[in-house]
């Protein structure tokens, strides 16, 4: 059935219902105002609802127009997808464009180095990348990789993802704190402290960063840092404690005058391989069944 609405008419739905602006939505699209609402206005006749309510403070959906969003939403990163991808999976460079944070580099070469050396010489190579953790799942969902190692939590919309391992968390304690010189301490001993967070952490995040996400304790806000060196220096001057994967200790710059102490009762940082739940590419499957081997056998 040919309903005349084209893939710029779910852009256009979903860049006013980012903006809540027809106004601001066709300056971002580089339309003038009218032409857009003359689309929008064609999209609402064509499924018989109202997607938008329009008023003088701006556009906000309509329940109809908030199923259309998620469905565009989903439309449009199969679009984004389809047209990056082949680029990796045709020609003398095809290859497998794997991406890990700079803190799993070494599993992630690891997994690249063996798949390489285990794969039929006439399927494509792996190659990995070193990407921000801002960056690196919507990277995977809209094809600009094939898979990346992501750790939880993890937003798994549109993706399929396999366990890589489950590393146990440790608490960053300031070396003068009353529990600085205990092998092993209980989450609930620290409640009420204040924590060092990550910037930009979503709900689900913060649950996990501040050791709240197996039970509500409570929690002070400390400095909210953007890089490992400003983590482990809010804890050292006693801003605050921290909880990270002991396997990336290694990655702080310095633990000078920072306690490491285990905790009972904290949810492990997992590990896993992601990849999109839209993938069918044999060589895709290879590479994570390569995964679940090396997995097994650790």
């Amino acid at each position: 059935m040919d309903t005349g609405i084209e893939l710029r008419h779910f852009r256009y739905v979903l860049a006013v219902a980012e903006q809540e602006s027809f106004t601001a939505a066709a300056e971002q699209l580089g339309i003038t105002q009218p032409a857009l609402s003359r689309a929008i206005q064609a999209v609402e006749e064509t499924v018989g609802s109202r997607l938008f309510d329009r008023g003088r403070h701006g556009a906000t959906l309509t329940e109809a127009g908030a199923v259309f969003r998620d469905d565009a939403v989903a439309l449009d990163r199969m679009a984004r997808t389809a047209v990056s991808r082949p680029s990796r999976h045709g020609g003398a460079s095809k290859h497998l464009r794997v991406t890990a944070r700079a803190c799993d580099i070494d599993t992630l070469h690891g997994l690249v180095a063996s798949y390489n050396d285990a794969r039929d010489p006439r399927a494509p190579v792996a190659r990995g990348a070193v990407v921000d953790a801002s960056v690196q799942v919507e990277e995977v969902r809209n094809g600009e990789a094939d898979l990346t190692l992501v750790r939880s939590p993890l937003d798994t919309t549109g993706l399929d993802s396999e366990l890589v391992r489950s590393d146990a968390r440790v608490a960053l304690l300031p070396a003068g704190h009353r529990h600085a010189h205990r092998h092993t301490v209980d989450r609930g001993e620290l409640a009420g402290e204040a924590i060092v967070a990550w910037v930009g952490l979503s709900t689900d995040e913060t649950s996990f960063w501040t050791g709240t996400d197996l039970a509500p304790y409570e929690w002070r806000p400390g400095p909210v840092v953007s890089d490992s060196a400003q983590f482990a220096a809010g804890v050292r001057l006693g801003d605050g404690i921290g909880f990270v994967p002991e396997v990336l200790l290694s990655e702080l710059p310095s633990l000078t005058g920072v306690a490491v102490v285990r905790v009972t009762g904290l949810s492990d940082s997992e590990l896993r391989m992601g990849w999109s739940e839209l993938a069918t590419s044999p060589v895709l499957a290879g590479f994570v069944r390569h995964v679940s081997d090396v997995a097994d056998a650790a």
